[in-house]
């Protein structure tokens, strides 16, 4: 497939690391981190001198020269023996300080800010850049509270699922504001050709014929209550209409299997019929997963696999032919296996933000708050 010799390496204070006897280097669209793990024998040759390696050293991760995970070491763990030092060192790309931290902002300091400029406010405080590739960036939050108890990315996410955008990182380290299916992977999957190895999902559960969402709507001259959080006062503004509702069929479920959902807040019926269309689609977006290990690293045109690809899937046994997102790419090397790459994949329609079951503020202490759970965890 490629000519390339595929030496994973790790980069610390200008030092280049090698050698190594088991990793796995994990990305994924689902998440806005990507992490790694190494297992090494430090009395290898080549390494005479011991690694001078700690927690919160900055580092990059390569392969042939080419950078995959850009971030710190979290953790490094020597051990040794009679024989052997042995050492396990694991980090994460630059993003985790978003889902770690809790920065200390003003309370409705971003309001009247797009999703982006807010991206930047936040991340600026951690040094981290970001990349927008997503339209619904530009979205104006007119009242946009910053919680003391959430992290950056519990913030960001939740205007995030507002504006239709998924939070990512790039290799770099960098967070990507951007959408599923951004571009198409070289070639395809194929059973008894370059699938290694797979295993499917494929679920009726949480699939419905019909999907419908009722709601409140209104026509001037009385009260209504505006806002999406709790506690929202009371305004002049519409006679509450409780008979408002949308519609969306999904024709591949054979029986009746009907979902009424009522929406949180006031939508209008085009808002409404854009979420009833969302639970239909991210319904069965979420009904097929597939997880299909290749040989090696990289795609059939030599570059390396990386997340946020269309690929084609022909697999008689799992029941799939048709195409994927890939949605998290898992880089793996093993004493048995030699270097392989586990692929994580979904339709697309599974991972878009639902556009309607979310607030601007974050709930009261007690209540449940509505969630975007995309492929994995």
């Amino acid at each position: 497939m490629t000519d390339h010799p595929d030496i994973m390496t790790m980069t610390v204070g200008g030092r280049v690391y090698s050698g190594w006897q088991s990793l796995r280097v994990s990305r994924g669209i689902d998440r806005c981190v990507s992490d790694f793990h190494f297992d090494v024998q430090e009395s290898w040759t080549g390494h005479p001198i011991p690694w001078k390696i700690q927690p919160f050293d900055p580092c990059q991760i390569a392969i042939d020269g080419t950078v995959i995970v850009t971030g710190y070491v979290d953790d490094y763990d020597p051990s040794f023996s009679g024989t052997a030092h042995q050492t396990k060192i694991t980090g994460r790309s630059k993003t985790q300080d978003l889902v770690d931290c809790t920065p200390d902002v003003p309370a409705g300091q971003y309001s009247g800010y797009s999703m982006a400029a807010i991206a930047r406010a936040i991340c600026k405080l951690f040094t981290i850049d970001v990349i927008v590739q997503a339209s619904g960036a530009a979205n104006t939050f007119a009242d946009a509270q910053f919680e003391r108890s959430e992290t950056a990315f519990t913030f960001l996410e939740r205007l995030g699922r507002l504006s239709g955008v998924l939070l990512s990182d790039d290799e770099l380290g960098r967070l990507v504001l951007t959408t599923a299916g951004s571009a198409r992977a070289a070639g395809d999957l194929a059973e008894g050709r370059n699938i290694q190895a797979a295993t499917a999902k494929l679920s009726a559960k949480k699939r419905f014929s019909d999907y419908i969402v009722k709601g409140q709507g209104g026509i001037s001259g009385a009260t209504n209550w505006e806002g999406f959080g709790d506690g929202a006062a009371p305004i002049p503004a519409a006679t509450v209409q409780t008979q408002m509702h949308a519609h969306a069929h999904d024709s591949n479920v054979p029986r009746y299997r009907p979902r009424v959902i009522l929406a949180e807040s006031a939508l209008t019926q085009a808002g409404m019929q854009l979420r009833a269309n969302w639970l239909r689609n991210a319904a069965y977006g979420n009904a097929t997963k597939a997880e299909i290990t290749v040989a090696g690293w990289r795609q059939p045109d030599g570059k390396l696999w990386t997340v946020n690809q269309i690929i084609p899937v022909n697999s008689p046994t799992l029941g799939v032919n048709q195409d994927l997102l890939i949605a998290r790419v898992e880089f793996e090397l093993s004493a048995g296996a030699g270097r392989t790459t586990k692929l994580h994949l979904g339709p697309v329609e599974g991972f878009t933000p639902d556009p309607g079951q979310v607030k601007v503020h974050k709930p009261k202490k007690g209540a449940s708050e509505t969630s975007w759970t995309g492929f994995g965890h």
